[in-house]
């Protein structure tokens, strides 16, 4: 059962009404104050690959995880992930680079994982392997980052999906029967209001099933160790369980946790006991699966 704030949580998000004016939204989020840094961690900006990045660290950490923030592909930035963040550096010891991707309208895909893709590559190179790590649109990104990085050679150690697609435009149970128990999306991702949005003009079913696009048609072959977390009652649901059977059937080392009633992305909300279980299951993951500790 969750608990009384995601209850709290997902009664505000029940009162927000929908918007499709990408702009308005943008701006809104914009205008909240992210957190205060916790004492001795800082915030760096860097263009790695291109792409414009957030460095979060703190003095005594020891490994770094590359961040890609979700956001439908259309909203979302790393200073709006700060909370998210600055709880990875702080508690959980891991420095944390996040990256700014182009969204949709204005870039469809995609250019979002060209450029998660551009940024990780970068910033592999000069700092070293990281785990990549994402919520959301970047849950899919963070995955479809990793096949691409396998595919060119670049070690990845880990992945960890927070509420991830499997794949653009997929027809899955639960995009819509838990509508009305995602009090955040509120609708089917799959609809093709929501894909004109994020895809290129004239789109095919042949794009969506892509590979480059879709990461559940790509190869797991060599994938990292992958750990998903989902709720119940978002409409991404199936999408993670999804990624765990095809991961499994390949081998892979992968686990997925489960939680009741939150709302979907639970993680950017660190303050909910929650997702504070679920970073503690994740960092417990890292120890036991990834061999190199110096992530």
């Amino acid at each position: 059962m969750a608990s009384l704030l995601a209850h709290l949580m997902n009664a505000v998000f029940r009162l927000m009404p929908i918007t499709d004016d990408t702009q308005k939204e943008r701006a809104q989020n914009a205008s909240r104050r992210p957190p205060r840094a916790p004492k001795g961690v800082s915030v760096e900006r860097e263009t790695l690959g291109g792409v414009p990045c957030e460095i979060v660290k703190k003095a005594d950490n020891k490994g770094v995880v590359f961040y890609i923030h979700g956001g439908g592909f259309t909203t979302g930035s790393a200073r709006e992930r700060r909370a998210l963040t600055f709880y990875l550096c702080d508690e959980t010891g891991y420095d944390v680079i996040a990256c700014d991707y182009r969204l949709a309208p204005e870039y469809k895909l995609p250019t979002a994982f060209e450029d998660c893709f551009a940024a990780y590559a970068a910033a592999s190179a000069k700092y070293g392997a990281l785990v990549i790590a994402g919520e959301s649109a970047g849950g899919i990104s963070a995955v479809m980052t990793a096949q691409r990085a396998i595919a060119q050679g670049i070690y990845v150690p880990a992945v960890l999906a927070f509420s991830p697609a499997a794949g653009i435009g997929m027809q899955l149970p639960s995009h819509k029967n838990n509508v009305k128990t995602d009090h955040m999306i509120k609708r089917d991702p799959s609809s093709k209001q929501l894909l004109d949005k994020i895809c290129p003009p004239e789109y095919t079913d042949e794009f969506l099933v892509s590979p480059q696009i879709s990461p559940i048609y790509g190869s797991f072959e060599g994938f990292p160790p992958l750990f998903l977390a989902c709720s119940d009652t978002e409409v991404f649901y199936d999408d993670a369980k999804l990624l765990y059977e095809k991961a499994r059937a390949a081998g892979v080392k992968c686990v997925l946790r489960i939680e009741k009633g939150v709302p979907h992305a639970f993680v950017v909300m660190p303050w909910l006991k929650e997702a504070k279980r679920t970073f503690a299951a994740a960092q417990k993951f890292l120890q036991t699966n990834v061999a190199d500790r110096q992530i």
